[in-house]
């Protein structure tokens, strides 16, 4: 089998320009902050530059190697110690999500998307003439649950929901059958109606969705603001540092919230832009699925392609008033370091699968 030594050029040159778009689209957000304006940007860069690293790594280190068992296993019960860790001894604003390490933090959660992806690809690769029975999907089910419950104890409901949706799409890109899936999916109704409309929180934000005018400075205000953020920016935008709704408007202005003040800043063209960016990065990385010599190959870069692109669409989704509001990085822009490194090294896989496509 021929061996392309050069990865995708187009894929690799949209990872960098995303990234460093990101860095300075968190410089913007956060330097209005009256303390510590550099310490966002210091920390985003710090891990900016391990997300490089493991990119490159992995660019080169052959993922064929990811079939081996005990590196699955391992990195799998690696996951699941962070979890219990964070569920044990974690921080957070009335959450249990982060691990402290000196003014760096870890969140678990990031590394379970990762994680989930290796093992199903690995799974998916030893079982996929099993498929069409309901049997098989038993183990990958009982993973996936047993990482969702960790994750929930941090009440982290957002990357619950993502690593639900990439695990179904993983398996019926395997060939699973529908009807096997929704049977699966069945049980998790009754759940899904306990954490969100039995939590008073999760409830208002379902209200402020649909109605956010009824509550202007309780549980609509984010939602308005980002509204009144994406409708500023006009066309053209106000300019690079010269938006007005990261001025304490505007929570969380820095982190989920971000691509309404890419808006903001940069306007309609600029946001399009960005959308083009990550439609460019579903086509190279769907290609390289396509074009992968194994099956590992193909579940991994499809994988690491629909754990990006669903983080996205449900970030701007959340941006644009379309969802519910719910925290979710927009990967490679967003603020916040365990999105960036894990993003950064998957997407190392992704362009390592490219460079053996046919």
């Amino acid at each position: 089998m021929p061996l392309v030594l050069r990865c995708d050029s187009v894929l690799i040159w949209t990872i960098l320009s995303l990234s460093m778009f990101g860095l300075l689209m968190v410089y913007s957000a956060t330097a209005a902050f009256e303390q510590s304006s550099t310490l966002y940007i210091t920390k985003q860069l710090v891990a900016a530059a391990i997300g490089f690293a493991g990119m490159y790594s992995l660019m080169f280190i052959d993922y064929r190697r990811l079939r081996n068992e005990r590196i699955v296993y391992g990195i799998l019960g690696g996951c699941v110690f962070l979890l219990l860790l964070a569920a044990a001894m974690g921080t957070g604003a009335n959450t249990r999500r982060f691990l402290r390490l000196g003014v760096l933090s870890l969140q678990p959660s990031e590394l379970a998307k990762p994680a989930t992806i290796l093992f199903l690809a690995w799974y998916l690769e030893r079982n996929r003439h099993m498929l069409h029975r309901f049997s098989s999907l038993g183990v990958p089910f009982a993973v996936i649950g047993t990482l969702s419950a960790l994750i929930l104890i941090g009440k982290d409901f957002g990357t619950t929901a993502c690593l639900g949706i990439l695990a179904g799409t993983m398996l019926f890109l395997a060939g699973a059958p529908l009807r096997h899936l929704f049977l699966c999916v069945v049980p998790a109704i009754p759940l899904a109606y306990l954490l969100v409309w039995q939590v008073q929180y999760r409830r208002a934000r379902i209200f402020a969705f649909l109605d956010p005018d009824a509550d202007p400075l309780g549980s609509g205000f984010q939602i308005l603001q980002s509204q009144i953020a994406v409708g500023s920016g006009g066309w053209i935008g106000q300019g690079w540092m010269a938006g007005k709704q990261k001025m304490h408007f505007l929570p969380e202005v820095h982190t989920d919230f971000i691509f309404a003040m890419v808006a903001e800043e940069l306007g309609l063209l600029g946001a399009m832009l960005v959308v083009a960016a990550f439609g460019l990065f579903l086509w190279r990385g769907l290609r390289s699925a396509l074009g992968a010599p194994d099956q590992l190959g193909v579940y991994l870069a499809a994988g690491v392609t629909v754990m990006v692109v669903t983080q996205v669409m449900l970030n701007m989704g959340v941006v644009l008033g379309l969802l519910p509001t719910k925290g979710m990085p927009l990967p490679f822009i967003s603020y916040g370091g365990s999105s960036l490194m894990t993003t950064l090294a998957s997407s190392g896989v992704l362009l390592n699968i490219s460079r053996f496509g046919r």
